[in-house]
This record gives structure tokens, sequence and C-alpha cells, in this order.
């Protein structure tokens, strides 16, 4: 099934070609989930809770540091996949050699501000005094790799963007394994196994990274002293990037007071969020997947001018999306308490129910963020990103404000706290609802924004 690495969504039957291009993509952000799950493990298992609180506390900081600029790299796709479809060359290569150079000097931008600043971030989130330290080293050795993080996801943007999504599940999984060697050897070898961990992280992003770049540059028989770079290519990826880095941003800055308010609950609750943020990484590789195939397939399609194969693009990867994540979630749910008992240790019950808690209101209702998903794309890939990001900016980001300020001070509970992911999904879904379809039609009629 696998045989076949470069698809062209232009031609063939469209669904059986969504499902090849998706395999890939699920397989390997399952690799990642399974591997940052033994991250936890290791900690949860050859340290204490205290070491995975540690961990947790880091995530919505780095979050928001690093995922603004992926979402540039999800611009960057829709573009090329655009060009591709186009058959336009020149533009492509433009594209490819403007994404490496701004993604190096970005991420060395990244790691020396991050490096400072992790301290001011963890004060600002109330991060726990028993794992404050712990959490200052994680972030400030994990944000060292930013540049090959920022390389890695537009290198594979561009990868996936031609239709092979085979070549970064092995880059990522050769990262992986590196990642969970290290992790055990020095976990053994340093008494500080945060810092142990935060090296293993760190290193096997750098080798990932390494090998995307490799193939990036034989895909396109780049010269690393004579890269491509145009200002009108890095005008028109920040025109669909910036959009999609807002929106990124504003889940992680949005999640900034909810980490706080998690974090006042004390380490056992940061602990269970973090396994089971880990959990929720599952459900995430189905409907991300989709959501990716959505923007491309689209995307391509649109670059071909192909208005049929982007309806049929469109409705497939919606109720793909749609099914795994009320089949997955709802399984992930059921067998939580199991999962999470293997994540945080024997000595952990308390732990265990605080991450239940938010598996009922994030993971179980995970179908709501593949609807998201899928349409959010598609109203990316008709050229409205600028749509998408205002629409995240009031259902995310302001919901969130007003219900951290007003709602949640009124019931100050862990149940409370959680179910605000839920109900800014549902009015984020509304809202994405009348925009697909209005740009959907305005795309069916021939009128849609060109580049």
């Amino acid at each position: 099934m696998l045989g076949r690495k470069n698809i062209d969504a232009t031609k063939g039957p469209i669904l059986r070609l969504i499902i090849l291009y998706c395999i890939p993509l699920i397989i390997g952000t399952l690799i990642q989930t399974l591997f940052n799950a033994v991250d936890v493990a290791i900690l949860g298992n050859m340290a204490d809770s205290t070491s995975v609180a540690s961990v947790g506390a880091t995530t919505a900081i780095f979050h928001l540091l690093v995922h603004g600029l992926v979402g540039i790299a999800s611009g960057l796709k829709i573009l090329l996949a655009r060009f591709i479809g186009a058959q336009d060359s020149k533009r492509i290569l433009d594209s490819v050699g403007t994404s490496l150079i701004f993604s190096l000097v970005f991420g060395i931008i990244i790691a020396v501000l991050g490096f400072f600043l992790s301290p001011v971030f963890l004060n600002l989130t109330k991060c726990p005094a028993d794992c404050y330290d712990g959490a200052v080293l994680y972030l400030q050795i994990y944000l060292t790799s930013a540049p090959a993080i920022l390389l890695y996801n537009f290198g594979s943007s561009v990868i996936t963007a031609n239709g092979d999504t085979q070549r970064p599940l092995y880059y990522m999984l050769s990262g992986g394994v590196l990642n969970l060697v290290l992790n055990i050897i020095l976990c053994l070898i340093l008494p500080q196994k945060v810092v142990a961990v935060a090296v293993a992280t760190a290193v096997s992003q750098v080798f990932s990274a390494v090998l995307t770049i490799r193939r990036v540059f034989k895909l396109y028989d780049l010269n690393p002293k004579n890269i491509p770079f145009s200002f009108t290519s890095l005008s028109a990826m920040l025109r669909f990037g910036i959009p999609l880095a807002i929106t990124n941003t504003l889940y992680p800055l949005a999640n900034l007071q909810i980490q706080s308010a998690i974090n006042s609950f004390g380490s056992a609750a940061v602990a269970g969020s973090s396994a089971a943020t880990n959990l929720e990484g599952i459900a995430s590789a189905f409907t991300s997947s989709f959501a990716t195939a959505t923007s491309v397939f689209i995307s391509q399609n649109i670059g071909a001018n192909l208005p049929d194969r982007v309806k049929k693009s469109f409705f497939h990867n919606l109720w793909l999306g749609i099914a795994s994540g009320v089949v997955v979630g709802g399984v992930l749910y059921l067998t939580g308490e199991f999962w999470l008992s293997i994540l945080l240790g024997s000595d952990s019950a308390e732990a265990v129910e605080f991450g239940m808690i938010r598996l009922f209101f994030v993971t179980l209702m995970y179908f709501i963020a593949a609807a998201n998903g899928a349409l959010g794309n598609a109203i990316q890939a008709f050229g409205y990103p600028i749509v998408s990001s205002i629409s995240s900016i009031f259902c995310i980001l302001v919901f969130r404000i007003i219900w951290m300020n007003f709602i949640y001070p009124a019931f100050p509970n862990f149940y409370c706290l959680n179910a605000c992911f839920t109900v800014s999904w549902i009015l984020l879904l509304l809202c994405n609802i009348v925009f697909a379809t209005i740009f959907f039609k305005r795309y069916l009629k021939g009128k849609y924004k060109h580049l």
C-alpha cells in the first residue's frame, strides 16, 4: 500500500489517494506521540511525578514560542501545492529556498531569546515551586533545538506538498528511535532526569532535521552555497503563513492562563494533564492528518483548475476526520485510566484522576476539533487564511480569556477549567461552517483568491 511515495492529488480516485496520503502522516504522528509518552513514562517510573510536571509545565510556553512559526510552514505547504498543481517550477524553487533561509534565521532567534526568557515565561504561568527548577532546565535545553525544529517542519512541508508523506515518517521514526535510546542511556547516567530527557529530545530533533533537509536538497538539486531567495516568494509565503502563524500562536497564548490555573492545583494536576495530553496526541494523529490532506488536495486541484476534484477532496477529508475523531477519541476515553496509570507510574492515583477529567472534555470531544481542522484548512486553501485567523482570535483567544476571567472564577474547579476547551471548539465550529460554505460557493462560481 505504501510503495508509491509521491501522490498526485490531481489524478486518480480521490478517496484512495487521501487514505494513501494520510496513512504515513497518521503513523508518523502516532510514533511521535508514542515517543513523547515514553519520555513521560521514563520520568514517571525512573524519577517521579514532579519530574513529569517539570516537562508538562513547559508545554504551553514551547508551543507559544515555536508553533507560531510552524504555522508559516503550513502556509508554505498550501502555496507549494498550488504551484505544483499548476506545474510552475520557477515559483516552486524560489519558495523552497526562501523557506529554508527563513526557518533557519528565525529558529536561531527563538533559541537565543527562549534561553534567556525561559524563567520569565515560567513565572508568568505560575509554575509550581517544586518543579520550577526542572522546568527551567528542560525549556532552556529544548529550545536550543529550535532551528532544527523549524527546519524539519518547513522541510517536511516541502516534501508533503509534493505528495510524499512516507519520507517524513521515516525521518521522524529515526529521530524517535534515537530519542528513546538516548533517554534510557542518559537517564541511567545523569542524576537530573529532566536534563537527560531534554538533551535526548534536542539531539533527536537535530538528527531528524538533517535527514529532512538532505532530502529537500536532493529533491530540488539545491546547492548549499547558492540557495535561491526571493522577496516575492517570501511575501506570498507570509501572506498565507502569517494568519496561520497567528492561529497557531493563539492556542498556546490562550492556554497560558489555563496552564496557570492547572498549575494552581499542584504538581499532580500538572502531571495528569501532561499525561492526558500525550493520549490526545493519538486522536490528533488521525484528525490532523486529514486536515493536512484537506489543504494539500484542495490546493493542488485549485492549481490544476479541477473544481470537481476540489469538491470531492473537501467532503472526503471532512467526513474521514470526523469519523476518526469519534472512534479514536471514544476508545481513548474508555481506556484512559489504564493508559494514564502506565504513563504516570503506580503511585499516581490523584494524577490519574486529573488526567481523566481532561480526557473527558478534550479527547472524547476530539471529533469537534477534527471538523474544525478540515473546515479551517479548506478556508485557508481557498485563499482566505486571514478569515480563519480572525475566527480563532474571537472563538479561542477572546472566548477563553472571558471564560477564565468570569466563568471559571465563579466555578473554580478542574471540570470548569477543562470545559473551556470544548465550548471554545464548538463556537469555532459554527464560524468555520459559515465561512467554509461561503468560500466554497465562491470558488465554484470562479470567485476565489489567485496567487
